[in-house]
């Protein structure tokens, strides 16, 4: 279960981690009184499950009241990245000195607690990976403040930081084995220039299989694209691209991922539909494509080793038939097959007749076709 910021930050506060004063707000008139209440000097924080908000502008800066209505306004309802945002968190802006990163996750290979830290954080860290420093926590004997302080010391943290930084990560570890976490994060961890420290943001996962040894963790429908897809067996996770993609088996789905980087696109997701595809799988991973408004073009590519090529093509015309009797296809779909009954699924797909749908028999001009259609929409959504 993804956990919302204000959701994250209200766990935080209760374990002694420094967050903003915030105000969590569902519409204008909180949003007015949230910027009064704190005295101005605010960020808009939208709040949705899906990362990369800043870039999508979920987050903004107003300068008086009515600057925050307005925003407020803007921000409330829009959708990002298939995510209608419901609540906005006011939160007072911080006068920062130092940006860090802090996070906690579960090691898939070891299956133990890693803990990283950054001495970049914010945006910075996507562009300097290299600057994270690992330690792996034992399960047993949990985090001790000396693995914290080695990391520190090798990211050149300055020694009067020492103490704030090591009791906020002592706190978040514990934070996270508690609530049965996968992952938590604090992006940035910020210093204030009268050396104080914040959680600016806060990120939480907590494990699915153990919600129901977890009371305090919220009680919520299954709203965020990527939890409704792993209800339907499907790994789903948004990006910040304009091509959508549906493939089947996770090495697959990333190898298409590159051709399309390659070939100068870029993804608007990873969807791996596994067997879900010969099912009512292709259907409801073409819905949450759509949700994303910045789609342009659709990528499906397949690789039939255990469903046969033939059904999947007939689920591909059902598909995009029940689609386009609800509304016309807003966006090209590019398709092509590989594997079993392969000549019988490509006979079939030939044979459907829509304005919105190509099939390519070889991946790379199948790729080259949906980057230049996903380009071509742009030119024509732009005039």
């Amino acid at each position: 279960m993804k956990l919302f910021e204000y959701e994250a930050k209200d766990f935080f506060a209760k374990r002694h981690i420094p967050i903003p004063e915030g105000i969590v707000c569902e519409s204008l008139d909180k949003i007015r009184e949230a910027y009064d209440n704190l005295g101005g000097n605010v960020v808009l924080k939208s709040q949705v499950l899906a990362g990369g908000r800043g870039k999508a502008g979920g987050i903004m800066f107003p300068k008086n009241s009515q600057d925050a209505v307005d925003m407020g306004e803007s921000l409330l309802g829009r959708n990002i990245k298939g995510e209608p945002v419901e609540k906005v968190l006011v939160e007072r802006a911080l006068n920062i000195q130092e940006e860090y990163y802090l996070g906690i996750i579960t090691d898939i290979d070891s299956g133990n607690p890693l803990l990283m830290f950054g001495s970049e954080g914010g945006v910075e860290i996507e562009m300097n990976p290299e600057s994270i420093k690992r330690t792996f926590v034992h399960p047993f004997l949990g985090l001790s403040t000396h693995q914290v302080r080695n990391v520190l010391v090798e990211s050149e943290v300055p020694q009067e930081h020492h103490q704030s930084i090591i009791k906020i990560a002592v706190a978040l570890y514990n934070l996270y084995w508690d609530m049965d976490g996968e992952l938590i994060e604090i992006n940035p961890l910020v210093g204030t220039k009268d050396k104080k420290f914040f959680a600016a943001d806060a990120k939480f996962n907590i494990d699915n299989n153990a919600i129901y040894r977890q009371p305090e963790a919220p009680k919520r429908k299954i709203e965020s694209v990527e939890e409704r897809a792993a209800a339907a067996n499907m790994s789903y996770i948004g990006l910040d691209g304009d091509i959508g993609i549906i493939s089947n088996g996770a090495g697959l789905t990333m190898a298409t991922m590159d051709l399309i980087e390659l070939s100068g696109g870029k993804p608007a997701n990873f969807l791996d539909g596994k067997d879900a595809l010969s099912k009512e799988g292709l259907k409801i991973g073409m819905d949450f494509i759509l949700e994303n408004p910045n789609v342009k073009s659709i990528f499906i590519n397949i690789f039939a080793g255990g469903p046969r090529c033939d059904e999947i093509a007939q689920k591909i015309i059902e598909t995009i038939a029940l689609i386009e009797k609800e509304k016309p296809l807003a966006v090209p779909v590019v398709a092509t097959l590989h594997g079993r009954y392969m000549e019988e699924g490509r006979k079939i797909l030939s044979k459907y007749n829509s304005s919105h749908f190509y099939q390519e028999s070889e991946i790379e001009d199948a790729v080259n076709k949906v980057v230049a259609l996903g380009k071509k929409h742009n030119e024509h959504i732009d005039k």
